[in-house]
């Protein structure tokens, strides 16, 4: 299935022609590197497919309801939060469910016929399994220390890490967010060789579908 198509694409500035008549398809679960040297519109052509920039021909067509993730090269993370809780809020859905379970649970604990609420309690509970309700809070300490991020650092502000660090982080949340399509413009630029390792074992067990851009 086709989740992107590009249809005639031309982008100049001015006199410069950055590329012309481009036409490409991304079908679902396809792996896709973007490899040429700097300066060639790599950059250029993923702020298109991604609707940050409008082509100056042609056109990019997305399936309805396809999620897109973005990465980019030079990263900004506003936030008055701690990392861990940025990370967290990519499953808030979960964490509300797993409140409604706790106050579910403390309702049975003091009903004299807890029947009924034991029965609503099973079927929400099975739907929070399902959901990854009992495994995301693993997946955020996987992704988190993959990229190099010790659990001791949960609790700094994400407003005090550095360039790297931000960028790390804005990876590791994608990645958690999971979108159908996740596009990354040169993201092993602040990976050491350890996480570098890690992230390529992390992409090959990726299911959706992605692009990364890279000069090398």
């Amino acid at each position: 299935m086709t989740i992107l198509s590009a249809l005639q694409l031309t982008k100049y500035y001015g006199a410069q022609d950055v590329f012309s008549d481009l036409e490409f398809s991304v079908a679902r679960g396809d792996k896709i590197g973007l490899v040429g040297p700097n300066g060639v519109g790599k950059t250029t052509l993923l702020r298109i497919i991604l609707g940050l920039e409008e082509p100056s021909a042609g056109s990019v067509q997305r399936a309805r309801g396809v999620r897109l993730g973005y990465l980019p090269q030079i990263s900004v993370f506003p936030s008055d939060q701690t990392l861990y809780a940025e990370m967290l809020g990519v499953f808030s859905d979960l964490n509300q469910q797993h409140e409604v379970l706790l106050s579910l649970a403390d309702e049975m604990a003091s009903a004299p016929d807890p029947a009924e609420l034991m029965e609503r309690y099973a079927l929400l509970e099975h739907r929070f399994e399902l959901a990854g309700g009992y495994e995301y809070e693993n997946r955020i300490r996987r992704v988190l220390s993959g990229l190099g991020f010790a659990a001791d650092m949960d609790d700094w502000p994400v407003a005090m890490l550095s360039g790297g660090q931000v960028t790390r982080a804005l990876l590791a949340k994608l990645l958690l967010q999971d979108p159908d399509l996740l596009i990354l413009d040169e993201p092993t630029n602040y990976l050491d060789l350890q996480a570098l390792e890690w992230f390529e074992a992390y992409l090959q067990e990726w299911a959706g579908t992605i692009l990364v851009v890279s000069h090398d």
